[in-house]
């Protein structure tokens, strides 16, 4: 494969010809960490074939002309997909954050919280966000883990099923192609990303999923309004490396997927780490470290957003949580 420091411009004909998996309906979904970013200025692309790490970076424009990956994939390869700016084109905690204020669940105090921690993560200075989670999994204390698996669920279906960026459908469609497993590996609770997994098409069983946790009481199935699990940074890593010992799968011979800085931790664990529309900070990263930069694309229907009238904003969160 030629090596540029430029962007890499082809014809159309070099897109992949493979049909695009379906959608298929959500399970479960809920709260998840995330930056409150506008991805309105990145331009549509398709994303180039994964390669090493210790590979000049590509800019992928939208036909990029590159060399396909070797069909006989590492035995035990997974390729494992961030959520949020990666597998969709904009934050869906952003968007539940908001939903629930419309809907009276959060106030105006978590609403501006929320507001602060997700512009710091969208500049890739989301240290101490677990703060901010921690405050966010107290609101649900009390709840049934199922009703809120079914609130959300339904939230996903109907506001963010559109939003999945083309170069991921590509990307997915490849690898299961080539016998690659497909997982979801994000800092949001358990809840969105079972449901976000079950949505876009990656691996849906709980076991095969990676994600931050929040704890549910056992014995009565309601949520303890206490962080179980974080796999957000450093954290994201070792939530990942957990579950590959586990399920028996190197990460040297993996896939990484994602936008953020926050995740350089565990791109440098794997054996293919793919920066996706990156923020400022990991694209300067993955440049100096010579990995692959792609550009995925926007949603290419945008026509359905959410609408929110924010006539409940109160000064406090709910005292009683999502119900």
């Amino acid at each position: 494969m030629a090596e540029t420091e430029a962007s890499v411009e082809a014809s159309p004909a070099a897109a992949d010809p493979r049909p695009e998996p379906p959608l298929s309906d959500a399970s479960i979904a809920e709260v998840s960490n995330g930056a409150m970013r506008d991805d309105s200025a990145d331009g549509p692309g398709t994303p180039a074939p994964a390669t090493p790490k210790k590979q000049t970076i590509l800019e992928a424009s939208p036909a990029a002309a590159v060399e396909e990956p070797e069909k006989d994939e590492p035995p035990g390869a997974v390729a494992l997909f961030d959520l949020d700016h990666t597998v969709i084109d904009t934050n869906s905690s952003w968007h539940w954050v908001q939903h629930e204020v419309n809907n009276g669940k959060v106030g105006f105090g978590m609403l501006m919280t929320a507001l602060y921690w997700f512009s710091r993560y969208a500049l890739g200075m989301g240290a101490g966000a677990e703060r901010a989670g921690a405050e966010a999994a107290e609101l649900y204390a009390g709840e049934m883990e199922d009703d809120l698996n079914e609130r959300v669920a339904t939230f996903f279906r109907k506001e963010l099923s559109h939003r999945v960026r083309p170069g991921c459908k590509e990307a997915m469609a490849r690898h299961k192609a080539d016998g690659v497993r497909c997982v979801m590996c994000t800092s949001s609770w358990q809840h969105p990303a079972r449901a976000a997994a079950a949505l876009y098409g990656l691996e849906s069983a709980h076991d095969d999923i990676i994600s931050s946790v929040m704890e549910v009481d056992q014995g009565t199935g309601r949520l303890t309004g206490r962080i179980q699990k974080v796999a957000y940074g450093d954290g994201k890593h070792a939530v990942t490396k957990e579950w590959a010992e586990r399920a028996g799968v190197d990460l040297a011979k993996c896939w990484f997927y994602t936008d953020s800085f926050s995740d350089v931790a565990l791109m440098e664990a794997v054996g293919y780490p793919v920066a996706v529309n990156p923020d400022a900070r990991l694209r300067k990263h993955a440049q100096e470290r010579g990995w692959p930069v792609e550009d995925w694309g926007l949603a290419e229907d945008k026509s359905k957003k959410p609408r929110y009238a924010y006539a409940c904003l109160t000064m406090k969160g709910s005292s009683q949580g999502p119900g």
